[in-house]
């Protein structure tokens, strides 16, 4: 772990305090409106620049802290490309570009028509799914080329939007262009740019599973049946342990790959997370019963997130298609250490 994590998270646990409450997040989805003292506390302390290497203007922090503060994020249900920014600025940095002095908005496109790499336009340009698009400077497309990737940096201004939303209410747009300037840059893995942004995102439904594991067990004492609190019933104490028990596997196999990095882990915290996504929304909305639903109340703003993030960088069938990759080719002398192992060894 790294010495300055505990830093990290108090800083940022103080910017949340200080700067976000629900309103904030209701006008996030009603409005599409930042809340511009969240974000400007985060680009004035640095914290969107956690993954740039210090001699390129960044802080030089590892994943593992990036993953820290991200699971802080999705506890406070922080609206706004918080984890694009953060990933995007060292892409950046990587191609060699100048920094975003602004937020970013970030989309990996595994099958959008490219244009010839050292072309400076892009015509016939269609993106789909671009989150915050129309509140950032920036829009980053990733896109496959073989095993490689190419970066692509676009001035958000000039795309085209059709708004759409998703199931947390945050923008989701479908963009188009005629055509539109880029500049371009290619980076030599996708798929390990895809588990970065995996695990980051994974991170973040951790903090969203963790807040509504926190507010059940809460509710559960307060409210009263019967003349006793429900969380004296054997009934809602099994759900509480059923989500207790997914909260503390998929925290120990997320925190694992964020620090590892391997395939075999990430793979395994993504697929794991699904399960506990589901887990999640059915339990705490179970105990809560129809106040939980309500738009009032903050569970739905960590459940709905939930929804929307459960498939964000590779969908749980993905992730488990690669999990089970990394053991179709064994035998029976080698299947128990390639389990037991989980690519430790073999981080990439």
């Amino acid at each position: 772990m790294s010495e300055n994590r505990s830093f990290f998270r108090d800083t940022v646990e103080r910017i949340l305090t200080d700067t976000l409450d629900k309103a904030d997040i209701d006008l996030a989805e009603e409005k599409r409106l930042l809340p511009a003292a969240l974000h400007d506390a985060l680009v004035e302390n640095g914290i969107t620049l956690m993954l740039v290497p210090e001699e390129q203007g960044g802080i030089g922090a590892s994943l593992g802290d990036a993953a820290a503060i991200l699971r802080l994020i999705g506890d406070a249900a922080a609206p706004g490309p918080i984890l694009e920014t953060m990933l995007g600025q060292k892409l950046l940095a990587d191609a060699g570009f100048d920094l975003a002095d602004r937020l970013v908005s970030l989309v990996f496109a595994e099958t959008v028509a490219l244009p010839a790499a050292n072309a400076t336009q892009w015509d016939e340009a269609a993106l789909y799914d671009v989150p915050w698009a129309q509140a950032v400077d920036h829009i980053l497309v990733i896109a496959r080329e073989g095993d490689a990737a190419r970066l692509i940096v676009t001035n958000a201004g000039d795309w085209t939007a059709a708004p759409l939303a998703d199931a947390a209410g945050e923008p989701r747009d479908n963009l188009s262009a005629a055509s539109i300037t880029i500049r371009s840059a290619s980076l030599p893995n996708y798929d390990a740019l895809l588990r970065t942004a995996g695990i980051l995102r994974g991170a973040q439904i951790l903090g969203a599973i963790e807040w509504s594991f926190r507010r059940t067990v809460e509710y559960a004492g307060e409210r009263k049946q019967f003349g006793r609190e429900i969380g004296k019933f054997q009934a809602v104490q099994q759900m509480l342990a059923e989500l207790a028990a997914h909260l503390l596997a998929s925290a120990s196999i997320t925190e694992a790959a964020a620090e590892g990095q391997s395939p075999g882990l990430v793979a395994a915290s993504r697929s794991r997370l699904g399960d506990a996504v589901d887990a999640t929304i059915t339990i705490a909305h179970q105990v809560h019963g129809a106040m939980g639903f309500s738009l009032e109340y903050a569970l739905n703003s960590r459940t709905r997130r939930l929804m929307a993030w459960r498939d964000d960088y590779g969908s749980v069938l993905h992730w488990r298609r690669a999990l089970a990759a990394n053991f179709t080719e064994l035998d029976r002398e080698t299947f128990w250490l390639g389990v037991s192992d989980a690519g430790l060894a073999q981080a990439t």
